[in-house]
């Protein structure tokens, strides 16, 4: 059987798309993920996305980092999936209501924009890494946030990988720019590495430094990948930022 996909990545975070509207894998999901995003013996990504349809929603995504863990939530990955869904044709339209593994959420696709809501945080913590205060924010998928100064030239392997697994989280590196703009590095679980952006902790990161700092919204973070902007609309939080298609292809099964 051949498989069609779509290479999409949202400010430098790169996704396997898939219509799985018919399941049609054999083999374990996760498995199928770490086959298909290694960079060396696959497609290579970030992550696979598989997009399924839902008798309440338009679909639901079904997301699994490259080391096979999921379905999680993924800010970067739903606004790939509503460009794909959007350009495949698969549910062509403005406005989307759509499901992941932390619940429901709302989407847009409107000239060329491409954003989504992003849940409340649940949980906002602070803590003491030696005299470091850092914050624990959970945006769907937990994230521990960090101010730092000069990040690029930080070497983000350092600690990163230790408190990735500690926290359970993903590790954020924020530094200020200016009023409500900010510079990112994330280290990311899941994926084990640095990758270019990462929605869900730029979005922790605009919460926290609009509860720490008091920046007004919208605040813009600075990705290696591109820029990231998120929003407070009434009670909504929303991201938004680049989408491109890589390439398209066939694979095998």
């Amino acid at each position: 059987m051949e498989v069609q996909f779509w290479k999409v990545e949202a400010a430098g975070n790169d996704f396997i798309m898939i219509d799985y509207r018919i399941p049609f894998f054999s083999e374990k999901l996760s498995d199928v993920a770490i086959r298909l995003t290694d960079r060396r013996l696959g497609i290579g990504a970030d992550g696979m996305i598989l997009i399924e349809s839902h008798p309440d929603v338009d679909f639901f995504m079904g997301y699994y980092n490259a080391d096979g863990s999921g379905p999680v939530m993924c800010g970067n990955g739903s606004r790939a999936s509503l460009y794909f869904v959007y350009e495949c044709g698969i549910c062509g339209k403005e406005n989307y209501r759509f499901l992941a593994s932390d619940g429901f959420h709302l989407g847009r696709v409107k000239n060329g924009k491409v954003s989504l809501t992003i849940n409340h945080p649940g949980d906002f913590q602070s803590i003491k890494i030696g005299s470091e205060t850092v914050y624990l924010v959970d945006t769907g998928v937990p994230h521990m946030v960090r101010f730092s100064e000069n990040i690029s030239e930080l070497n983000i392997y350092a600690e990163s990988p230790a408190l990735r697994k500690q926290y359970n989280a993903n590790i954020n590196y924020i530094e200020k720019l200016s009023d409500s703009r900010w510079k990112i590095r994330t280290y990311e679980r899941g994926v084990e590495d640095e990758t270019l952006a990462c929605g869900t902790g730029a979005t922790a990161s605009a919460v926290t430094i609009n509860h720490v700092s008091g920046d007004p919204f919208p605040i813009t973070l600075q990705a290696r990948g591109g820029d990231l902007s998120i929003d407070k609309q009434t009670d909504k939080l929303w991201l938004a930022g680049p989408v491109r298609k890589v390439f398209e292809g066939t694979f095998s099964i």
